[in-house]
């Protein structure tokens, strides 16, 4: 399972950096509206192949009948009790016909949306600030006094300082200072492994990958880090990246309504053409 997850994951992310590629030169901005673009494109022609128009407003106009059997009769218990009864029927059925597209719509998206978040929801660590490098272990708190570890530059520079351990939370935690700017590569050598954890710093203009960790489910949602290995004796490993501003996500989905609302009229011209 963890193989077919990691074989997903690279292919996700290989077909996401070929989409962004022509946009990286346009800037930050020009990749977040591209990618609205595309969820509201997606969701909207999920929408209207799988959902009839005049099944959606039969069964709408049942709930208005039946919402409005109840305002009418309210006075007559048993009227209203069936008319009660009338609009639970008639929400099943409005139900039933969205319930597909929304799945398949969910679906559909969420790669995409799980792409974009560690590509526009986080910043690489300003070159020369500070953060925190955290290494959780898997091993029980009474071995945390004996584990040695090393932590050093691999690939960029910067300033390391001493670990500090926290055994009530199976942790060590790293002050970090990077300096330049790009990828930077980190190697924590303890537990007798060696582990790779990378670092983004300064005009990095990729995806970030903010932790490493065991578990199938979150190598899921997690596809732009390596997993760890089940023998590592860590559990997670992860840097707390500054969060972008809500703007992004403002921007993001405004766009994606703007284009699947575009995409639906120009649909329902298409068929109201062909009808004619």
């Amino acid at each position: 399972m963890q193989a077919l997850i990691l074989y997903y994951n690279r292919l996700a992310n290989y077909a996401f950096d070929a989409c962004m590629a022509p946009l990286a030169a346009l800037g930050r901005w020009a990749e977040i509206f591209g990618v609205a673009a595309v969820l509201g494109i997606v969701v909207s022609l999920i929408f209207a192949a799988l959902v009839r128009r005049e099944r959606l407003r039969q069964a709408r106009d049942e709930l208005w009948a039946a919402l409005f059997e109840i305002w009418l009769y309210r006075r007559e218990p048993l009227l209203v009790w069936q008319a009660q009864l009338a609009l639970f029927k008639a929400n099943l059925r409005y139900s039933s016909i969205l319930l597909v597209p929304v799945v398949l719509s969910l679906l559909a998206s969420a790669p995409l949306l799980i792409q974009a978040h560690y590509r526009f929801a986080l910043v690489p660590i300003p070159s020369g600030a500070e953060t925190l490098l955290t290494a959780v272990s898997a091993r029980p708190a009474d071995d945390m006094a004996q584990i040695d570890c090393k932590l050093e530059w691999v690939q960029g520079a910067g300033v390391l300082s001493p670990s500090v351990r926290e055994p009530v939370l199976h942790r060590l935690v790293w002050r970090l200072r990077p300096e330049g700017s790009g990828k930077h590569v980190l190697r924590l050598t303890g537990c007798g492994q060696i582990v790779e954890f990378p670092l983004y710093v300064g005009g990095f203009a990729g995806s970030i990958a903010p932790a490493r960790q065991v578990g199938v489910l979150a190598h899921l949602f997690s596809p732009r880090a390596l997993p760890l290995k089940d023998d590592s004796g860590w559990g997670r490993i992860y840097v707390e990246y500054p969060r972008a501003g809500i703007e992004r996500l403002v921007w993001l989905t405004i766009c994606s309504l703007l284009c699947a609302f575009v995409v639906s009229r120009l649909v329902s011209r298409s068929r109201a053409g062909r009808s004619l």
